[in-house]
């Protein structure tokens, strides 16, 4: 039988067009705007999606609890250093010291420096003149959080050792009385580690300062990441600084002012720089972790001093460049007003011992106290807490940089959600965290079971848009299988629409998921989609899971799966909604 080329062209082109139908296999897709297409065409048209009627009136009557309410127990963060189950008694005082992460993480060899201190001391068994032994026991709350755990009364150890006297200075500025038990247990400063070659390329020296770093760029010719100020030493110092040096105080070296802050000039810088600025997450250690996988995604991070050592030990990174600013990371220790006299005792014994030779070079193997001096003309003088926190609010005010931004949340809505009350806690969370939103920027919110359920389209949030969300949450529901790629595929489509009419925008999709996908579409299926979207993708695992698939995911798109725990979710979403929107 002869067939004629015509035909074969004919039968060859339907075989395409079922194939692609049917998902056997993708078209070519090499831009945003041929994945917005194939997305739908092939893959909406496969996938049912309810889309109930959200009214106002349960957004209207839920009450929400104060921020305070909403902040974890201090039991969510386990003790290291010591057996945590054995109590305090006559002739034991347990000594809690509670400590930022990057020098008391319990499951990272390279940040435990401070709790192989209180194991060392521990072995050394002292007593005070009453005769107790002393046993400290370290609990790792990163410093931002820890400080509103502190001021909403959800913390009381003996002590406290955040990165920075600035967590200090913004308790004292809401009227709790710290005393320095010690103003440095081991040395560390804030960086921006710069690649080399984009040095070279913008003809720096190879020792650039702050203020050039800024300058490039306010100039559009560097990428810079770095981490939210609510809740990251680096992050702080480094808005201090950068608003320090708008305000023309790198010459005079004089402290940053309230009405500096509201001054317009100062304003307006700020806001130029924001518009250049390539990322900002909760954490440096998310940036540093998606610069290793990929070491083209930002020319500069702003780090802590220790991160950017370890970092040079990583492959591609050994010709990293430093360029040193800010406050003193010094990890100062502080007692409060209900720390005791015999506590004060123990906590001065143990400041002495971390600060003795041998503790300090054990410190040094782990990169700290190896920085070079900062120069005066980066280094601000102390701010009190009044203009740290007005910094922050101006922050958050002003950090997208007059773009608007779009996020649509995506919720495991299955039945494994009904389990440890997962499915209420996000509710909680995301209802909570809602009042962190910037008015003007656009909301959506997707949950998925055997199928998705738009609960919340695509919508800028103002008055009206916070009671929808709200009412949106209260729809919340768990039960059946899990749809996972179907939820994302509708969520990246209302997303890529939004990019289509608004491409100067920032779009992210948040992805909460405490399971792997059972049903609907696979993960091979969107991949290219995801991988030309132009959308941050942020996948959250929640509780313990394999996280395989959500690894894969975030691989597409270069970042970190997030980790939470059910008593831990509702800080994570605040601090993620803070930052994003």
């Amino acid at each position: 039988m002869k067939f004629h080329p015509a035909s074969i062209t004919s039968l060859v082109a339907l075989l395409s067009l079922g194939a692609c139908s049917s998902g056997l296999f993708s078209p070519r897709i090499h831009s945003f705007d041929t994945a917005l297409q194939h997305l739908e065409r092939n893959l909406l048209p496969r996938i049912a999606v309810a889309n109930p009627d959200t009214t106002l009136g349960n957004g209207r009557q839920r009450a929400l609890p104060p921020l305070a309410e909403t902040l974890p127990s201090a039991e969510a963060f386990p003790l290291s250093g010591a057996d945590p189950r054995r109590p305090a008694s006559a002739e034991l005082l347990r000594l809690e010291i509670v400590s930022s992460a990057e020098k008391a993480d319990p499951h990272r060899p390279d940040r435990r420096w401070l709790i192989l201190v209180a194991e060392e001391f521990n072995r050394r068994r002292e007593r005070l003149a009453s005769g107790r032994r002393i046993e400290v026991v370290i609990r790792t709350i990163p410093s931002g959080l820890a400080a509103q755990m502190l001021a909403a009364a959800k913390l009381r150890p003996a002590g406290y050792s955040p990165a920075s006297e600035q967590w200090l200075a913004l308790l004292e500025q809401q009227g709790m009385r710290t005393d320095r038990i010690h103003s440095g247990l081991v040395a560390n400063t804030t960086v921006i580690a710069v690649q080399p070659k984009v040095l070279r390329d913008q003809g720096l020296s190879a020792a650039p300062d702050f203020a050039a770093v800024v300058d490039q760029a306010l100039a559009g010719r560097l990428r810079i990441g770095y981490s939210n100020p609510y809740t990251s030493s680096a992050g702080l110092d480094f808005l201090h600084t950068l608003l320090w040096l708008s305000a023309g105080h790198g010459r005079d070296l004089r402290p940053l002012t309230l009405a500096e802050l509201q001054s317009g000039a100062v304003q307006r810088s700020f806001g130029v720089f924001q518009q250049q600025i390539a990322t900002t997450a909760p954490t440096y250690i998310e940036l540093a972790e998606a610069w290793k996988r990929n070491p083209n995604r930002f020319d500069a991070v702003v780090m802590a001093h220790q991160s950017y050592v370890r970092l040079q030990r990583e492959p591609g990174f050994a010709d990293l460049i430093a360029v040193h600013f800010g406050s003193p990371q010094d990890s100062p220790l502080a007692a409060f007003a209900w720390t005791t006299p015999e506590q004060r005792q123990a906590l001065e014994r143990f400041a002495a011992f971390a600060s003795s030779p041998p503790m300090q070079a054990l410190a040094r193997q782990w990169g700290y106290g190896a920085s070079p001096p900062v120069p005066a003309q980066a280094r601000p003088p102390r701010a009190v807490g009044e203009v740290l926190s007005q910094a922050q609010r101006q922050w958050k005010r002003r950090k997208d940089g007059a773009r608007t931004v779009y996020l649509q949340m995506v919720i495991d809505s299955s039945g494994s959600m009904n389990e440890e009350r997962r499915l209420e806690q996000v509710k909680q969370a995301v209802a909570q965290a809602a009042a962190a939103v910037n008015p003007g920027n656009h909301v959506g919110l997707i949950s998925f079971s055997d199928r998705p359920i738009r609960h919340l389209p695509l919508q800028p949030f103002d008055g009206q848009g916070h009671q929808r969300l709200l009412a949106a949450v209260d729809g919340l529901r768990a039960d059946g299988p899990t749809a996972l790629f179907d939820g994302l595929a509708v969520a990246m489509a209302d997303l890529m629409q939004a990019r289509r009419s608004d491409p100067d925008g920032r779009f992210v999709l948040l992805l909460l998921s405490d399971g792997q996908s059972t049903t609907g579409l696979e993960l091979a299926e969107l991949e290219q989609v995801i991988r030309h979207s132009g959308i941050s993708l942020i996948p959250i695992a929640y509780g313990d899971l394999e996280l395989g698939q959500l690894q894969s995911l975030a691989g597409i798109r270069e970042t970190t799966v997030l980790k939470a725990k059910p008593q831990l979710i509702q800080p994570l979403i605040h601090d993620l909604i803070q930052t994003n929107l």
